[in-house]
């Protein structure tokens, strides 16, 4: 067998930015002790050193080294699952591709023992990774709809921009001190302001109204912008909007 066939075998370490049990060393250590137990020949290795773990596999340093030097019938080895992947879902796409490429990944602590997941069992694993990691993805998704609409219907922050006539404020919510949404005075009358010059007889275009705001007023956005044709479209359609809003709660509390 030619060089550029054998097999070769490398490994993948990784230091976490906050303090760890297992270092690059111990990882080095557990991942030699594997690779001679299996007779799997020599080891090279890639190791990122304080690199979160929030950040993909192929986006870190070594990781993407150690990506683009692999082939098919060669050997990866790490010690656990969360030293190579930020979640399950990556683990998952890196474990079908490196099946496809027919690369065998083997980890060192996986179950108590160590696992070649290349293998019927870890392809078997595979699967089942899979859908813990659809469920997750479901669960995760399911909890920031619940979330986001719990602290949208008590007004608190749930985006950057609390909208047009709005300003966040800190206010004690459920027990917790929270930003919640109130009326913004100021910004209020110029957005009444802005419909008035677009609804009058003799109405004003987008952009006089903004250059009205910016050169003779001197008046700018909430964030410190200039006015420009969009920011007062938007502005007057939701002035527009409030407006209907508070006549419709006018006629409901009158009936």
């Amino acid at each position: 067998m030619s060089d550029h066939s054998k097999p070769r075998v490398f490994a993948y370490c990784r230091a976490s930015t906050k303090k760890q049990v297992e270092s690059p060393e111990t990882q080095k250590e557990m991942i030699q002790k594997y690779a001679v137990f299996h007779n799997l020949g020599d080891v090279t290795f890639f190791v990122d050193l304080a690199t979160s773990g929030k950040i993909a596999w192929e986006d870190r340093d070594a990781g993407k080294a150690l990506t683009g030097q692999i082939r098919k019938g060669d050997h990866v080895i790490i010690t656990k699952l969360d030293r190579a992947f930020r979640r399950l879902a990556d683990c998952v796409v890196m474990l079908e591709k490196f099946e496809a490429m027919g690369v065998k990944l083997h980890v060192v602590n996986m179950l108590g023992g160590a696992i070649d997941l290349s293998s019927p069992m870890g392809r078997f694993l595979i699967h089942i990774l899979a859908a813990f990691a659809e469920l997750e993805r479901a669960f995760i998704s399911e909890r920031t709809k619940d979330g986001l609409a719990k602290r949208k219907h008590d007004r608190v922050a749930h985006t950057r921009f609390p909208g047009y006539g709005k300003r966040w404020e800190k206010q004690w919510v459920n027990g917790k001190l929270a930003k919640v949404a109130v009326p913004d005075v100021d910004e209020r009358a110029v957005m009444k302001r802005i419909l008035q010059w677009r609804t009058q007889a003799e109405p004003l275009s987008w952009q006089e109204i903004a250059d009205h705001l910016t050169s003779t007023l001197k008046i700018k956005t909430r964030d410190g912008f200039l006015w420009n044709t969009n920011r007062v479209r938007r502005a007057s359609v939701a002035e527009r909007t409030l407006q209907l809003l508070e006549q419709r709660g006018d006629d409901e509390r009158a009936g």
